[in-house]
């Protein structure tokens, strides 16, 4: 399938406050627009109106990345309950086969899941469950456990209410994921919404105010986008950090906008790269840092100082 790719050359929030302007100059003039033709009345405002509000309610790719990152947060103190559970059945495996080398049956259990974990490796969390839950409900094994490991009655329900608490975040979490198919639907909205935004604009330029260049203004999308976002108006701050999450300390920082030039910053002594008085829109960037490129892209909107970190190494 190919890649949804905007029609608007602005940032998400340009385009719902261009759209936004427009439309309320339409609502203006709508007697204007009427007495050229029938099409233009108030039920298409109202049309055009929830055209942007679908658009905007659609989560951009920062809030999905918050709401990943919110449950990820959340993932860990599950995690740290699943893996006590595999610690107590560890121990429960050396007193029920007294007399053997306890690995065999560890591994068995999900050790090598277990060690796997580490920070973020929730996948392996999946699999010690699976094993784990296996080993402790088979027959023969739940047998011993109970009467030569000292396996309490509600160790299994206990195992089982610990990995349904981590799958209530863990679920979500994944689905939160940015994804093309999300990201897609997002621009599908936008592209929607400023396809019939065009449509009103140009017959406003080229049959309402034909012969009225003042009013031209008003229904185009460059005049209209230099006032949404002067030019200068916003800024963006580049950090930069290593996988031990040390800050970098020295940088090269590269930004560029399509069809602008490009701007380098310095991280100097830690210090973070300040781009002031930038254009808003979507940049590419690159840290060099010992002579490894990172690259990465951030959206900078009119009177916001935009931030990334950048994670390098």
């Amino acid at each position: 399938m190919a890649e949804v790719k905007a029609k608007y050359h602005c940032t998400q929030v340009e385009l719902y406050a261009i759209e936004n302007l427009a439309i309320n100059n339409l609502q203006g003039n709508l007697a204007l627009f009427t007495a050229e033709s029938t099409n233009y009345d108030a039920a298409l405002i109202t049309t055009l109106r929830g055209l942007r509000t679908a658009a905007m309610e659609l989560p951009n790719e920062e809030q999905r990345n918050a709401v990943h990152q919110t449950l990820e947060n959340l993932l860990p103190d599950h995690v740290t309950l699943i893996k006590k559970d595999f610690n107590l059945l560890k121990q429960l495996i050396i007193d029920a086969w007294p007399n053997e080398e306890p690995k065999p049956r560890w591994e068995a259990a999900g050790l090598n899941n277990y060690n796997n974990i580490g920070e973020r490796n929730w996948e392996e969390v999946v699999e010690l469950n699976n094993l784990m839950t296996g080993f402790i409900t088979n027959a023969v094994n739940a047998g011993r456990l109970a009467a030569g490991g000292g396996m309490v009655a509600g160790y299994p329900a206990q195992v089982a209410a610990n990995y349904t608490a981590f799958d209530v975040v863990y679920q979500p979490f994944l689905t939160s994921r940015e994804t093309s198919t999300a990201r897609a639907a997002k621009i599908k909205a936008d592209n929607k919404l400023y396809e019939a935004g065009t449509k009103f604009r140009n017959f406003g330029v080229s049959v309402v105010f034909a012969n009225d260049d003042e009013n031209k203004k008003r229904y185009t999308f460059s005049s209209l986008k230099d006032i949404v976002s002067p030019p200068g108006s916003a800024s963006m701050t580049v950090s930069a950090k290593r996988p031990d999450d040390t800050m970098v300390q020295d940088a090269v920082v590269n930004i560029k906008k399509e069809g602008e030039p490009a701007i380098v910053k310095n991280i100097v002594g830690g210090v973070a790269a300040i781009f002031a008085n930038i254009n808003p829109g979507d940049y590419a960037g690159t840290v060099v840092q010992s002579g490894v490129t990172t690259n990465f892209t951030k959206t900078v909107n009119t009177g916001v100082d935009s931030r990334i970190t950048v994670s390098v190494g």
